[in-house]
């Protein structure tokens, strides 16, 4: 049976939770293959000298470990509300709260794009000059991978879009209203509180 990839705290995980890659993208700037990358973030194999090298420029750029951040303090309606006694309320607690959980994971997921193209942009002058560097005598095995290192980096550090930041706006405007929603149906109704 497969052992699991350690948690962020494996050195090749974090690398591509922070630039955004899978294995395979990993692989292919590293110029090894798929399940080697996968080999040394389950321990099966150790992480060589070579590759740490090739991870150099990359590394420069990987902030430390985060710590956990503390859980937030769960809300509390105040004593005495009553139940909702109108089912209408209660429906609309339950939609606004599937609206809620739908419209974060989109926000969440349009973040960790905008994170991961920040980091990029930020990166990749150091990445040019290192891959630049690292290919200045080309290798007669793969005389074009240095050409094709260059390529893969500026496609990796494409801005997102300007729609993109549209529809970020858009969402945390949904999020904010469907927010005070459910704060004002928690309020009056004395119902268990909503998160998102």
């Amino acid at each position: 049976m497969a052992r699991r990839s350690r948690t962020s705290t494996n050195l090749l995980v974090r690398l591509r939770a922070w630039f955004g890659l899978d294995q395979e993208a990993l692989a292919l700037y590293l110029g090894i293959s798929p399940s080697l990358v996968h080999s040394i973030e389950t321990g099966r194999r150790a992480l060589t000298a070579d590759i740490f090298m090739a991870l150099g420029p990359l590394l420069l750029h990987l902030p430390p470990p985060e710590a956990p951040a503390p859980a937030p303090a769960e809300e509390v309606p105040p004593p005495g509300l009553p139940a909702p006694e109108a089912d209408e309320l209660d429906f609309r607690r339950q939609v606004c709260a599937v609206q809620l959980a739908k419209l974060g994971r989109e926000l969440a997921a349009l973040e960790a794009r905008a994170r991961v193209a920040a980091h990029w942009a930020q990166t990749l002058p150091a990445l040019r000059q290192a891959a630049a560097e690292a290919h200045s005598i080309p290798d007669p095995d793969n005389p074009d991978r240095g050409a094709w290192l260059l390529g893969w980096l500026e496609r990796q550090a494409r801005p997102l879009p300007a729609q993109d930041a549209t529809r970020w706006h858009l969402l945390r405007a949904r999020l904010a209203a469907l927010t005070a929603e459910v704060a004002a149906l928690n309020g009056s109704a004395g119902g268990p509180p909503i998160g998102r």
